[in-house]
Protein backbone atom coordinates (compact mmCIF):
# COMPACT_ATOMS: atom_id res chain seq x y z
CA UNK A 1 0.00 0.00 0.00
CA UNK A 2 1.31 3.24 -0.70
CA UNK A 3 0.73 6.59 1.08
CA UNK A 4 1.56 10.41 -0.13
CA UNK A 5 4.04 12.48 1.68
CA UNK A 6 0.39 14.59 2.36
CA UNK A 7 -1.20 11.57 4.18
CA UNK A 8 2.52 11.24 5.70
CA UNK A 9 2.46 14.42 7.34
CA UNK A 10 -1.17 13.98 8.78
CA UNK A 11 0.06 10.19 10.48
CA UNK A 12 2.80 11.95 12.06
CA UNK A 13 0.77 15.17 13.41
CA UNK A 14 -2.09 12.68 15.00
CA UNK A 15 1.33 10.86 16.68
CA UNK A 16 2.40 13.72 17.89
CA UNK A 17 -1.20 14.41 19.22
CA UNK A 18 -1.73 10.94 20.69
CA UNK A 19 1.74 11.49 22.43
CA UNK A 20 1.18 14.66 24.40
CA UNK A 21 -2.09 13.59 25.51
CA UNK A 22 -1.09 10.80 26.94
CA UNK A 23 1.47 12.66 29.40
CA UNK A 24 1.59 11.02 32.53
CA UNK A 25 -0.11 12.56 35.68
CA UNK A 26 2.47 12.84 38.23
CA UNK A 27 3.99 15.52 35.23
CA UNK A 28 0.78 17.73 35.74
CA UNK A 29 0.84 20.91 37.95
CA UNK A 30 -0.77 20.45 40.72
CA UNK A 31 -2.73 23.09 42.84
CA UNK A 32 -0.94 23.31 45.44
CA UNK A 33 0.01 27.21 46.13
CA UNK A 34 -2.60 28.24 43.65
CA UNK A 35 -4.37 31.68 44.20
CA UNK A 36 -7.90 32.07 43.62
CA UNK A 37 -11.27 33.64 44.30
CA UNK A 38 -14.10 31.89 46.17
CA UNK A 39 -17.51 32.82 46.53
CA UNK A 40 -19.73 29.62 48.08
CA UNK A 41 -23.08 29.89 49.22
CA UNK A 42 -24.37 27.05 51.64
CA UNK A 43 -28.31 25.92 52.15
CA UNK A 44 -29.35 24.30 54.47
CA UNK A 45 -32.82 22.79 53.85
CA UNK A 46 -35.60 22.05 56.33
CA UNK A 47 -36.86 19.07 54.34
CA UNK A 48 -36.62 15.64 56.06
CA UNK A 49 -37.60 11.59 55.24
CA UNK A 50 -36.11 8.95 56.78
CA UNK A 51 -37.61 6.81 54.14
CA UNK A 52 -35.99 8.86 51.17
CA UNK A 53 -31.90 8.79 51.27
CA UNK A 54 -32.09 10.61 47.67
CA UNK A 55 -33.03 13.83 49.26
CA UNK A 56 -29.84 15.88 49.97
CA UNK A 57 -30.81 18.40 52.51
CA UNK A 58 -27.42 20.57 51.62
CA UNK A 59 -26.71 22.58 48.91
CA UNK A 60 -23.49 24.18 47.65
CA UNK A 61 -24.00 26.75 45.48
CA UNK A 62 -20.30 26.96 43.88
CA UNK A 63 -19.73 29.99 42.68
CA UNK A 64 -22.51 32.12 43.72
CA UNK A 65 -21.45 35.64 42.11
CA UNK A 66 -21.93 34.28 38.07
CA UNK A 67 -25.09 35.24 36.20
CA UNK A 68 -26.85 31.80 37.94
CA UNK A 69 -27.25 30.21 40.63
CA UNK A 70 -27.50 26.42 38.81
CA UNK A 71 -24.25 25.26 39.19
CA UNK A 72 -24.66 23.02 43.10
CA UNK A 73 -23.37 20.19 44.68
CA UNK A 74 -25.81 18.32 46.19
CA UNK A 75 -25.50 16.55 49.76
CA UNK A 76 -27.00 14.17 51.89
CA UNK A 77 -26.21 15.48 55.79
CA UNK A 78 -27.60 13.21 58.78
CA UNK A 79 -29.31 16.17 60.19
CA UNK A 80 -33.14 15.30 60.18
CA UNK A 81 -33.70 18.58 58.47
CA UNK A 82 -31.59 21.88 58.02
CA UNK A 83 -31.42 24.31 60.39
CA UNK A 84 -28.25 26.94 61.09
CA UNK A 85 -25.29 26.31 59.23
CA UNK A 86 -21.40 27.49 58.98
CA UNK A 87 -18.31 26.69 57.45
CA UNK A 88 -15.35 27.91 58.53
CA UNK A 89 -12.14 28.49 56.75
CA UNK A 90 -9.88 27.52 59.44
CA UNK A 91 -11.85 24.33 60.45
CA UNK A 92 -12.06 23.84 56.78
CA UNK A 93 -15.71 22.11 57.23
CA UNK A 94 -18.93 22.79 57.61
CA UNK A 95 -21.25 22.20 60.64
CA UNK A 96 -25.19 21.93 60.60
CA UNK A 97 -27.48 21.78 63.24
CA UNK A 98 -31.66 20.22 62.64
CA UNK A 99 -34.93 21.65 63.14
CA UNK A 100 -35.93 18.59 64.67
CA UNK A 101 -36.38 18.99 68.66
CA UNK A 102 -35.68 15.25 68.76
CA UNK A 103 -32.87 15.41 66.29
CA UNK A 104 -29.88 16.55 69.33
CA UNK A 105 -26.75 16.27 67.13
CA UNK A 106 -24.00 18.86 65.59
CA UNK A 107 -23.08 17.86 62.21
CA UNK A 108 -19.66 18.10 61.48
CA UNK A 109 -19.11 17.67 57.24
CA UNK A 110 -14.70 18.26 56.75
CA UNK A 111 -14.16 18.92 53.40
CA UNK A 112 -12.58 16.21 51.52
CA UNK A 113 -11.75 18.90 48.79
CA UNK A 114 -11.41 22.43 50.09
CA UNK A 115 -10.03 23.51 46.57
CA UNK A 116 -13.14 22.21 44.75
CA UNK A 117 -15.31 22.42 47.84
CA UNK A 118 -16.31 19.08 48.18
CA UNK A 119 -17.36 18.15 51.53
CA UNK A 120 -16.97 14.47 52.95
CA UNK A 121 -18.09 11.99 55.76
CA UNK A 122 -20.22 13.32 58.38
CA UNK A 123 -19.72 12.92 61.80
CA UNK A 124 -22.01 14.06 64.70
CA UNK A 125 -21.35 15.64 68.51
CA UNK A 126 -24.13 14.66 70.43
CA UNK A 127 -25.48 16.31 73.57
CA UNK A 128 -29.32 15.93 74.78
CA UNK A 129 -29.30 20.40 75.10
CA UNK A 130 -28.83 20.48 71.55
CA UNK A 131 -32.40 21.04 70.57
CA UNK A 132 -33.89 24.24 68.86
CA UNK A 133 -30.43 25.51 67.58
CA UNK A 134 -31.07 28.97 66.67
CA UNK A 135 -27.33 29.89 65.39
CA UNK A 136 -23.96 28.55 65.34
CA UNK A 137 -20.75 30.39 65.80
CA UNK A 138 -16.63 29.66 65.26
CA UNK A 139 -14.58 31.37 68.00
CA UNK A 140 -10.58 30.43 68.01
CA UNK A 141 -8.38 31.81 70.36
CA UNK A 142 -4.97 31.93 69.68
CA UNK A 143 -2.57 32.75 72.35
CA UNK A 144 1.63 33.65 71.15
CA UNK A 145 3.92 31.14 73.83
CA UNK A 146 7.34 31.95 72.28
CA UNK A 147 8.36 33.64 69.18
CA UNK A 148 8.12 30.11 67.38
CA UNK A 149 5.06 28.17 68.81
CA UNK A 150 0.84 29.18 70.03
CA UNK A 151 -1.59 27.71 71.75
CA UNK A 152 -4.87 27.40 69.28
CA UNK A 153 -8.20 26.64 70.78
CA UNK A 154 -11.06 26.27 68.24
CA UNK A 155 -14.80 26.54 69.97
CA UNK A 156 -17.50 25.61 68.25
CA UNK A 157 -20.79 27.56 69.77
CA UNK A 158 -24.33 27.09 69.53
CA UNK A 159 -27.70 28.89 70.88
CA UNK A 160 -30.51 27.34 71.68
CA UNK A 161 -34.28 28.42 72.25
CA UNK A 162 -36.41 26.81 74.86
CA UNK A 163 -37.69 29.88 76.89
CA UNK A 164 -37.02 32.02 79.23
CA UNK A 165 -34.89 30.54 82.05
CA UNK A 166 -33.94 27.36 79.47
CA UNK A 167 -32.22 28.64 76.92
CA UNK A 168 -28.46 28.46 76.59
CA UNK A 169 -25.23 29.09 74.85
CA UNK A 170 -22.94 26.20 74.62
CA UNK A 171 -19.30 25.88 74.10
CA UNK A 172 -17.26 22.83 72.66
CA UNK A 173 -13.74 23.25 72.01
CA UNK A 174 -11.75 21.11 69.49
CA UNK A 175 -15.23 20.08 67.68
CA UNK A 176 -13.37 17.89 65.35
CA UNK A 177 -12.24 16.02 68.30
CA UNK A 178 -15.12 15.56 69.64
CA UNK A 179 -17.05 13.74 66.39
CA UNK A 180 -18.79 10.55 67.73
CA UNK A 181 -19.65 11.74 70.80
CA UNK A 182 -23.02 10.09 72.11
CA UNK A 183 -24.10 12.76 74.48
CA UNK A 184 -22.61 13.65 78.44
CA UNK A 185 -21.51 16.67 80.12
CA UNK A 186 -17.67 16.29 79.04
CA UNK A 187 -18.23 16.94 75.22
CA UNK A 188 -19.42 20.54 76.91
CA UNK A 189 -16.96 23.24 78.12
CA UNK A 190 -19.33 25.66 78.76
CA UNK A 191 -23.23 26.15 79.13
CA UNK A 192 -24.20 29.66 79.75
CA UNK A 193 -28.08 30.13 81.25
CA UNK A 194 -29.31 33.25 78.66
CA UNK A 195 -32.22 34.42 81.61
CA UNK A 196 -35.00 35.75 80.10
CA UNK A 197 -33.23 36.30 76.55
CA UNK A 198 -34.97 33.72 73.85
CA UNK A 199 -32.56 33.72 71.17
CA UNK A 200 -33.03 34.02 67.73
CA UNK A 201 -29.50 34.19 65.96
CA UNK A 202 -26.00 34.07 67.31
CA UNK A 203 -23.09 35.91 65.46
CA UNK A 204 -19.33 36.96 67.00
CA UNK A 205 -18.28 40.54 66.08
CA UNK A 206 -14.85 41.94 65.83
CA UNK A 207 -13.37 43.24 68.94
CA UNK A 208 -9.70 44.93 69.66
CA UNK A 209 -7.81 41.31 68.51
CA UNK A 210 -8.55 38.47 66.96
CA UNK A 211 -9.71 37.00 70.84
CA UNK A 212 -11.40 39.61 71.70
CA UNK A 213 -15.00 39.07 69.93
CA UNK A 214 -18.50 40.35 71.17
CA UNK A 215 -20.99 37.62 71.12
CA UNK A 216 -24.39 39.44 69.76
CA UNK A 217 -27.51 37.25 70.39
CA UNK A 218 -30.69 38.43 68.68
CA UNK A 219 -33.95 37.96 70.05
CA UNK A 220 -37.87 38.64 70.10
CA UNK A 221 -38.16 38.49 73.91
CA UNK A 222 -36.18 39.12 76.56
CA UNK A 223 -38.78 39.81 79.25
CA UNK A 224 -38.57 43.03 79.62
CA UNK A 225 -41.18 44.29 77.23
CA UNK A 226 -39.36 46.33 74.88
CA UNK A 227 -39.58 44.59 71.95
CA UNK A 228 -37.32 42.49 69.74
CA UNK A 229 -33.47 43.41 69.59
CA UNK A 230 -30.16 41.63 70.29
CA UNK A 231 -28.15 41.14 73.60
CA UNK A 232 -24.28 42.09 73.15
CA UNK A 233 -22.02 40.01 75.43
CA UNK A 234 -18.19 41.41 75.78
CA UNK A 235 -16.90 38.24 78.39
CA UNK A 236 -16.31 35.38 75.91
CA UNK A 237 -12.74 34.84 76.48
CA UNK A 238 -13.23 35.07 80.10
CA UNK A 239 -15.71 32.47 80.23
CA UNK A 240 -14.02 30.02 78.13
CA UNK A 241 -10.09 30.02 78.39
CA UNK A 242 -9.57 32.46 81.85
CA UNK A 243 -12.78 30.37 83.64
CA UNK A 244 -12.34 27.24 81.82
CA UNK A 245 -13.24 24.95 84.66
CA UNK A 246 -16.55 26.66 85.48
CA UNK A 247 -18.72 24.31 83.15
CA UNK A 248 -22.81 25.82 84.46
CA UNK A 249 -22.66 29.32 83.81
CA UNK A 250 -25.93 30.87 85.38
CA UNK A 251 -27.31 33.59 83.60
CA UNK A 252 -26.32 35.97 86.44
CA UNK A 253 -22.56 35.53 85.86
CA UNK A 254 -22.68 36.12 81.89
CA UNK A 255 -24.73 39.32 81.45
CA UNK A 256 -25.49 41.14 78.39
CA UNK A 257 -23.03 44.91 78.55
CA UNK A 258 -26.14 46.35 76.46
CA UNK A 259 -28.88 45.34 74.50
CA UNK A 260 -29.91 47.35 70.93
CA UNK A 261 -33.83 47.61 70.98
CA UNK A 262 -35.38 47.71 67.42
CA UNK A 263 -38.18 50.05 66.51
CA UNK A 264 -41.70 48.68 65.65
CA UNK A 265 -39.62 45.21 64.65
CA UNK A 266 -40.55 41.60 65.64
CA UNK A 267 -39.64 38.37 63.84
CA UNK A 268 -35.95 38.73 63.91
CA UNK A 269 -34.76 36.02 62.07
CA UNK A 270 -31.39 34.95 60.86
CA UNK A 271 -28.75 37.44 60.54
CA UNK A 272 -25.48 38.52 58.43
CA UNK A 273 -22.44 40.48 59.54
CA UNK A 274 -20.00 41.97 57.26
CA UNK A 275 -17.14 43.73 58.59
CA UNK A 276 -15.27 44.52 55.37
CA UNK A 277 -18.35 46.18 54.28
CA UNK A 278 -19.35 47.55 57.69
CA UNK A 279 -22.84 46.05 57.39
CA UNK A 280 -24.83 44.09 59.96
CA UNK A 281 -28.19 42.53 58.07
CA UNK A 282 -31.03 40.58 59.67
CA UNK A 283 -34.61 39.68 58.79
CA UNK A 284 -37.55 40.49 59.92
CA UNK A 285 -41.75 39.79 58.97
CA UNK A 286 -41.31 40.49 55.28
CA UNK A 287 -37.76 42.70 55.35
CA UNK A 288 -34.55 42.96 55.31
CA UNK A 289 -32.84 45.12 57.81
CA UNK A 290 -29.60 46.86 57.50
CA UNK A 291 -27.36 48.07 60.03
CA UNK A 292 -24.28 50.58 58.98
CA UNK A 293 -21.40 50.63 60.66
CA UNK A 294 -22.27 47.79 63.49
CA UNK A 295 -19.17 48.54 64.90
CA UNK A 296 -20.57 51.56 66.16
CA UNK A 297 -24.29 50.12 66.93
CA UNK A 298 -23.05 47.52 69.16
CA UNK A 299 -21.04 49.75 71.17
CA UNK A 300 -21.23 50.91 74.44
CA UNK A 301 -22.85 49.83 77.91
CA UNK A 302 -26.36 51.64 78.04
CA UNK A 303 -29.08 50.31 76.33
CA UNK A 304 -30.22 51.73 73.09
CA UNK A 305 -33.68 51.86 71.90
CA UNK A 306 -35.93 52.51 69.05
CA UNK A 307 -33.04 51.98 66.75
CA UNK A 308 -34.25 51.88 63.17
CA UNK A 309 -32.19 50.48 60.04
CA UNK A 310 -30.26 52.53 57.94
CA UNK A 311 -31.97 51.18 55.14
CA UNK A 312 -34.99 48.06 54.35
CA UNK A 313 -34.70 45.71 51.32
CA UNK A 314 -38.66 44.54 51.02
CA UNK A 315 -41.76 45.17 48.83
CA UNK A 316 -43.72 43.68 45.69
CA UNK A 317 -40.59 43.83 43.24
CA UNK A 318 -38.41 42.00 46.10
CA UNK A 319 -40.63 39.26 45.91
CA UNK A 320 -39.86 38.46 49.26
CA UNK A 321 -42.86 36.93 51.12
CA UNK A 322 -41.07 35.12 54.38
CA UNK A 323 -37.31 36.25 54.10
CA UNK A 324 -35.12 33.94 56.44
CA UNK A 325 -31.96 33.44 55.52
CA UNK A 326 -29.74 36.31 54.70
CA UNK A 327 -25.87 36.49 53.46
CA UNK A 328 -23.61 38.74 52.52
CA UNK A 329 -20.78 38.53 50.44
CA UNK A 330 -18.19 40.27 52.21
CA UNK A 331 -15.27 40.88 50.28
CA UNK A 332 -13.77 44.54 49.95
CA UNK A 333 -13.56 44.40 45.92
CA UNK A 334 -15.36 41.91 44.87
CA UNK A 335 -18.60 41.22 47.16
CA UNK A 336 -21.67 43.06 45.21
CA UNK A 337 -24.37 40.66 46.22
CA UNK A 338 -26.46 39.38 49.49
CA UNK A 339 -28.15 36.32 49.28
CA UNK A 340 -31.85 35.82 51.22
CA UNK A 341 -34.03 32.16 51.53
CA UNK A 342 -37.52 32.66 51.70
CA UNK A 343 -39.63 30.29 53.60
CA UNK A 344 -43.02 30.76 51.81
CA UNK A 345 -41.70 30.91 48.09
CA UNK A 346 -39.21 28.34 48.97
CA UNK A 347 -36.19 30.49 47.09
CA UNK A 348 -32.91 31.96 47.00
CA UNK A 349 -32.65 35.51 45.56
CA UNK A 350 -29.56 37.33 45.39
CA UNK A 351 -29.82 41.52 45.05
CA UNK A 352 -27.19 44.33 44.48
CA UNK A 353 -25.79 44.46 47.78
CA UNK A 354 -25.75 48.90 47.89
CA UNK A 355 -29.06 49.30 46.76
CA UNK A 356 -32.32 49.89 49.00
CA UNK A 357 -36.22 49.84 49.23
CA UNK A 358 -38.08 47.67 46.92
CA UNK A 359 -35.30 46.71 44.28
CA UNK A 360 -35.77 43.58 42.34
CA UNK A 361 -33.07 40.41 42.44
CA UNK A 362 -30.62 40.77 39.84
CA UNK A 363 -31.00 37.59 38.58
CA UNK A 364 -34.06 35.01 38.89
CA UNK A 365 -35.44 34.07 42.35
CA UNK A 366 -34.27 30.28 42.01
CA UNK A 367 -36.15 27.20 43.37
CA UNK A 368 -34.62 23.82 43.94
CA UNK A 369 -37.55 21.51 42.95
CA UNK A 370 -39.74 20.99 46.26
CA UNK A 371 -36.99 21.76 48.46
CA UNK A 372 -37.10 24.33 51.29
CA UNK A 373 -34.01 26.41 51.54
CA UNK A 374 -34.19 27.44 55.26
CA UNK A 375 -30.80 28.89 56.84
CA UNK A 376 -28.06 30.16 54.09
CA UNK A 377 -24.09 30.45 54.56
CA UNK A 378 -21.97 32.21 52.28
CA UNK A 379 -18.13 31.74 52.33
CA UNK A 380 -16.46 34.50 50.54
CA UNK A 381 -12.39 34.63 50.05
CA UNK A 382 -10.92 37.00 48.13
CA UNK A 383 -7.56 35.53 47.63
CA UNK A 384 -6.58 32.30 49.07
CA UNK A 385 -3.60 30.03 48.76
CA UNK A 386 -4.09 26.12 49.06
Amino acid sequence: MKFSFQACIIIVFISMIGFVSCKKLDDEPTNEGRITQISRLYISFLDYDPNNSSLKNMMIVDPADTNNLDNIYQYLSPAKGGGPILFDANAKAVFQASITPQDTFLQVIPFANDIYGIPGNSGAIGYRGFTNVMGLAYYTFSQQNSATSATTIPFLLAVTNRGAGSSMLYAISTPSGKVGSKGGAPIIDKQINLGTVVPSSLTLLNGSDNNDKLVVIGFNSDGSGKGSGFAVYANLQQQLINQARDTIIESDKFKPMMKVYIKGRTQLGPVSYAPNKGLFAVTSGKDVLFFKNPAALFSGTTDKTDVEPDYVVGGANTGLEKPWGVAIDDRANEGKFFYVSDLTNRTISRFPLLEEGNIQPNITAKTYGSLNPNYIFLDGRSTTNF
